[in-house]
């Protein structure tokens, strides 16, 4: 049998020989694999969809006042209508159910329907045009009618700060599939947003997720106290004032920890975490791509590399394509998967070649794909080559996880930024910082801009120089929703760092 290699070595030849040849930049993905842009609508009146997603629903219920303008229309899913009735009045806003009319005619002067509050049903439904419920009807129609639909739902466009892992996944999976048929996802003017704050949770630092701060706080509890209350504990004692914590006792695993303990020590199962407290170290390691990638690396450290992904519980493993096979056959049976990077660590070579790494890569067992982009095109403005470079690789990987390292040590603010454009239009999943080979790595204030550039619909990993958990909690709080790191034990142990490393 002929060898597959010289196969695919005489096909390519005989294609470059090719007048229309694609000599490394010639890809554009075809017109029909772009989202359709919305029909314009005929309709005059603004209309907002209330579903009970009950992260949300009681905050939007007490503003749906200041979301519409008179004349305004306000839909509400037959679930909250049943169970929420509403209790103010609504002067100039049209307030309509099941009851009312179907959706089918509740749509025809409408001209944009906003969602500040979508329930998991409603949005699985939507997005599998499965229109069973009046909810979802109320979509379907209007997607069928080119009405344009914006989600503000703070819950779901950002899944992964609300819910746990693998629910966020599906979420944003199903977030992609409406975005795909011209659904916009964008925070709104009124924060819709779960609300965990502790207001007088206070531990050894005090409580950061406390608004106002813990000094403000103890003397606004101490000031409304009767002269006989009993004092508030001690920060240094690590306790919580129960009374008056809008959280459950036992939940405040940043600052409470030592009612946590007890919770837990009681038969405790699971403990929730604010949303805008610090992540304890343990919890970092589903943020962390365990990272191997220099040159000397041996079969004895990558097998230790895939041992302690296990351990722990990370992400995924990152190592150089000669190590996929083994890696991944260490992690058989294990949730850790296996990334490796392609055209690393300069991104100049050329698109074929970084199209064949990726599939060698992916034949081999890799799960996901670190491409280094064509920094030098970049810089030099060929936008064409750099997002068809990234595309041919999206397209080679055949659907598994692509992120793409734009080395922002070399590149300029508008550089940056355009990269991170490039990146999206071509379908790339994730947008990252560093190779950890060039002269510097990821800062907050680069994970921030890449957050904003990119939006909520796709992953930003934080890597080069992230060597302790604080490091890694500031990335995360920054935007990322990835770190790569070589230090990955000792950032989830607590450990201080050691020297210097990827």
């Amino acid at each position: 049998m002929e060898n597959i290699v010289d196969q695919i070595a005489r096909e390519v030849m005989l294609k470059l020989k090719s007048q229309n040849a694609n000599r490394g930049g010639a890809y554009t993905p075809p017109p029909e694999a772009q989202a359709p842009a919305a029909r314009a609508s005929q309709g005059t009146r603004p209309a907002v969809l209330v579903t009970a997603n009950f992260k949300v629903v009681e905050q939007v219920l007490a503003q749906v006042g200041a979301l519409l303008p008179a004349g305004g229309k306000l839909i509400l899913s037959s679930y909250l209508h049943e169970h929420f009735p509403l209790t103010r009045s609504l002067p100039g806003v049209e307030v309509v159910t099941s009851k009312v009319a179907p959706a089918h005619t509740v749509i025809r002067d409408v001209r944009e329907i906003t969602i500040p509050s979508l329930s998991m049903n409603t949005l699985s439904k939507a997005a599998n045009l499965l229109a069973d419920t009046y909810a979802s009807q109320v979509i379907s129609f209007a997607l069928c009618e080119g009405i344009p639909v914006v989600v503000t739902d703070e819950s779901i466009i950002d899944a992964g700060r609300y819910f746990p892992t693998g629910v966020a996944r599906r979420i944003d999976a199903l977030r992609r599939e409406l975005e795909g048929m011209g659904v916009r996802f964008q925070r709104g003017s009124i924060a819709m947003k779960p609300d965990h704050k502790c207001a007088t949770c206070v531990g050894s630092t005090g409580c950061t997720s406390c608004q106002p701060a813990p000094s403000e706080a103890s003397a606004a509890i101490a000031a409304t106290r009767p002269a006989t209350a009993t004092a508030a504990p001690s920060p240094a004692a690590g306790a919580c004032l129960q009374d008056q914590c809008s959280r459950t006792y036992g939940s405040c695993a940043s600052s409470c920890e030592g009612s946590v303990k007890k919770v837990v020590a009681a038969g405790a199962d699971r403990i929730e975490k604010g949303l805008d407290a610090p992540l304890p170290a343990p919890e970092l390691a589903r943020f962390i791509d365990h990272t191997l990638l220099k040159p000397n690396a041996t079969v004895a450290e990558i097998t230790k590399l895939c041992e302690e992904a296990r351990q722990y519980s990370f992400a995924s493993v990152c190592v150089n394509p000669g190590h996929v096979a083994l890696a991944a056959k260490l992690l058989q049976g294990s949730p850790v998967k296996v990334c490796t990077v392609v055209g690393f660590p300069l991104g100049a070579t050329s698109t074929f070649t970084k199209v064949m790494e990726t599939r060698d890569s992916i034949a081999n067992g890799a799960g996901e794909i670190d491409m280094v982009i064509n920094v030098g095109a970049l810089k030099s403005k060929d936008y064409e080559l750099v997002k068809n470079d990234i595309a041919r690789v999206v397209e080679a990987a055949s659907g598994h996880c692509v992120k793409v390292i734009l080395e922002t040590s070399l590149l300029n603010q508008e550089e940056k930024i355009k990269a991170c454009e490039l990146s999206k239009l071509a379908g790339a999943d994730f947008v990252k910082t560093s190779t950890g080979f060039s002269t510097g790595g990821a800062t907050a204030e680069d994970i921030a801009l890449m957050r904003r550039v990119v939006g909520p619909t796709m992953g930003v990993k934080a890597s080069g120089g992230i060597r302790d958990t604080q490091t890694a909690q500031q990335m995360i709080a920054a935007g990322a929703t990835r770190i790569g790191a070589s230090a990955s034990v000792g950032i989830v142990k607590g450990e201080t760092p050691a020297g210097k490393g990827y």
